[in-house]
């Protein structure tokens, strides 16, 4: 394993040195120029979550971390769930540790965590959580992901107790660009990515196609490596966006589509059944999404513009297992879910005077679940089912902001939620931040912000009814939404100009209906049922030190505290201690990145119920990365990328079914080429290669000068 380990790490660093014997060109990239109030994206100090168009991140009066384009292309574009992770407060959990299995957020100790793309939800109707699943988002697609944490519940909705993740696609700018990548690396790794970009006249466009496949390498405590692990999955994704009315109002339609299979290697483990997992190679889930997004927004004047979008979000999700004991290929047990989600959405903003914003918006959303099982799913206790579940909701609310004299910042509303399943709630919420420069120190800026807010999370379908006792699922149909009112403080100091930053606050969320799993009384079965309260409490540190272009690093703590009032214990899936750290290095812009970034965490509870003991370890993983620039020539651009995984080799359990554990990956390494085609990336390393001679060509003459002058 010790030459497994030194190989690997004298590999990255043999394609980091190749930067030096490539060429010595620097790249500085140009600001673009225009507003982007209304129809541009938020760039690396602005974000547009809370209220639908763009405001300052710096002032913000809630807390909230942001990962640009850049941010994601300095990490070689990696999965959705490390970059999030790098957030403060942000756990991913999957199930059974390797690409492709069933992942949620947690946000804050809690999985209540609202994700959407362009401002669509991306949760599915049919899922077991209340987050999106991260493994069916490309980062590649990606230009900005925003995490907003705490309650506010006026402001996202439902469904968005502990905070929500919301992402853009990328769009075209100016003239045309396409990108080629190609990657492959152990375990299988195999990925294809083609995509084109740019603007014509009134027009942007950007259409991408991702080809994603592994073998997996998941690993258990008893078996070792599993092998129907494998995943693979087709993206396709299209971001169309027209200007009308003289570049005041613009049309924008946004397709996202995921076609997925994934291996069920894990087999029927059940560790108090007496069966232990083995590698069944007939087990697999299969998931298709497709999701569509029409907006219209238009910027009517200085006082008043407006926003109209309407989604759509399919998902179809069909388990397929062999039939236990019994090895007849067409023998088979399925469950199919399928679900749709339909939202309608409007928001009007009115600039009252410069220092006041007022925001009114209209929500509407239907879903749709069916569940369909075809037999007993395990262990023969039969349980075919045909079900359907719908739920209708409308939101109206209103919000208001205020800034006064560009030093203290207010924000509040309301939001008014009727659903014809679970009733009517009201969410206010309310958030402010004094920014104010550091008494005697020049370049320095404190800022004070706190934040209070309530919100409602609607019970899942799946939650209510899917009855599958073999997997442990009993259903409850009486489930009641639950509540939160949670509020934080915190102080942030930047000294030197933003260059070095310290952040630290402090969290409270009280739960109120928490719905959590417990074991039924008299069974060996669980389902989810109501709990009177539950609370979770912590702080949370950040330090960023970002003194140029060359360095930047950033380090995140979290502690989290939680407790499930009906037992004592604290809840499952959420670690005491969460760390994050990531370094990136970039000697010549544009032509040699390298970055390192490690996360940990202490042990957590594995799941619900009263067993205080069903716990599993801390995980620590760690990974490295390069990005050389190999060549440039009449506007292509040559790079050549690779990194490694898993970096300490560490057996990371990310799941425990009895006393059967989950194991991620072992230390593995990716390889790769990208190509991009693009004229004024290439404009602007020529000019930079004249702005260089002359500047050498000065030095020479000064020297000169001085020579002759003695």
């Amino acid at each position: 394993m010790k030459k497994r380990y030194i190989s690997a790490v004298l590999f990255l660093l043999f394609v980091s040195n190749c930067a030096y014997a490539i060429d010595d060109e620097e790249y500085f990239i140009v600001p673009e120029n225009g507003n982007y109030k209304i129809f541009g994206q938020a760039k690396k100090h602005t974000i547009n979550t809370l209220d639908n168009y763009i405001e300052s991140l710096e002032n913000s009066s809630i807390s909230i971390d942001k990962f640009t384009r850049e941010d994601i292309e300095r990490q070689n574009n990696p999965s959705l769930k490390d970059i999030i992770q790098q957030s403060t407060g942000v756990i991913v959990n999957t199930n059974n540790g390797s690409d492709g299995n069933i992942s949620n957020i947690r946000i804050r100790g809690t999985d209540r965590v609202r994700m959407t793309i362009d401002g669509i939800r991306a949760d599915r109707t049919t899922g077991i959580g209340y987050s999106a699943e991260t493994q069916f988002i490309n980062t590649d697609d990606l230009e900005t992901i925003e995490v907003i944490k705490g309650a506010q519940g006026n402001v996202l909705g439902t469904n968005a107790l502990g905070g929500a993740i919301n992402m853009q696609t990328r769009r075209g700018r100016g003239p045309f660009k396409f990108e080629l990548g190609s990657d492959m690396g152990q375990f299988g790794l195999f990925k294809e990515r083609a995509a084109i970009m740019g603007e014509y006249k009134n027009l942007d466009y950007y259409l991408s196609t991702t080809y994603y496949k592994t073998s997996g390498g998941m690993r258990t405590s008893d078996l070792g490596r599993l092998y129907n692990d494998g995943y693979r999955n087709f993206h396709l994704v299209s971001n169309l966006g027209y200007k009308v009315l003289d570049g005041k109002a613009e049309f924008r339609n946004i397709f996202r589509f995921s076609n997925a299979k994934k291996g069920l290697g894990y087999g029927y483990g059940d560790s108090w059944r007496g069966i232990a997992p083995y590698n069944d190679p007939n087990n697999y889930v299969r998931n298709l999404d497709i999701m569509e997004n029409i907006s219209f927004k238009h910027s009517v004047n200085d006082f008043y513009d407006y926003n109209v979008r309407f989604g759509i979000y399919q998902n179809s999700n069909y388990n397929y297992d062999l039939v236990p004991d019994s090895f007849d290929p067409v023998a088979w047990d399925y469950a199919k879910y399928r679900g749709n989600r339909i939202n309608f959405m409007t928001q009007h903003n009115f600039n009252l005077a410069d220092w006041n914003k007022l925001s009114v918006g209209y929500n509407l959303e239907r879903e749709y679940a069916h569940f369909l099982s075809s037999g007993d799913m395990g262990y023969g206790s039969v349980t075919s089912y045909n079900l359907k579940d719908s739920t209708l909701q409308n939101d109206v609310y209103i919000n208001d902001a205020i800034n006064i004299k560009d030093k203290l910042f207010l924000r509040g509303g309301v939001r008014y939620i009727h659903n014809n399943q679970y009733g009517d709630y009201v969410t206010p919420n309310g958030s402010a931040a004094l920014v104010l420069p550091t008494f005697k120190i020049s370049g320095a800026k404190t800022k004070l912000r706190s934040s209070w807010g309530q919100s409602v999370n609607n019970p899942s379908p799946f939650q209510r009814f899917v009855n599958i006792p073999a997997w442990g699922y009993i259903p409850n149909p009486s489930l009641d939404a639950e509540q939160l009112t949670g509020w934080d403080v915190g102080i942030e100091q930047s000294f030197f100009e933003e260059k070095v930053k310290f952040e630290f606050g402090y969290f409270n969320s009280n739960y109120k209906d928490f719905i959590a799993i417990s074991a039924v009384d008299g069974t060996w079965n669980y389902q989810y049922q109501n709990i009177d309260r539950a609370k979770i409490y912590g702080y949370e540190g950040k330090f960023t030190f970002e003194p140029n272009e060359i360095i930047k690093f950033v380090l995140n703590y979290t502690y989290t505290d939680t407790e499930d009032k009906s037992t004592g214990l604290d809840l499952p899936q959420a670690p005491n201690n969460a760390y994050s750290a990531m370094i990136y290095y970039t000697p010549f812009k544009e032509r040699w990145d390298l970055y390192a970034g490690l996360t940990a965490t202490s042990s957590r509870r594995a799941s619900g119920g009263a067993d205080a003991n069903n716990r599993v370890g801390g995980v620590l993983d760690a990974k490295i990365g390069t990005k050389v620039r190999l060549f440039s020539a009449k506007g292509i651009h040559v790079y050549l990328k690779a990194d490694i995984l898993n970096l300490f080799n560490q057996d990371n359990c990310v799941y425990r079914q009895g006393n059967v554990f989950y194991y991620s990956p072992k230390i593995h390494s990716r390889i790769g080429i990208f190509i991009e085609y693009d004229k004024e990336k290439q404009k602007k390393l020529d000019e930079q290669k004249l702005v260089r001679a002359q500047i050498k060509r000065e030095k020479e003459l000064k020297k000169l000068q001085q020579i002759e002058s003695l």
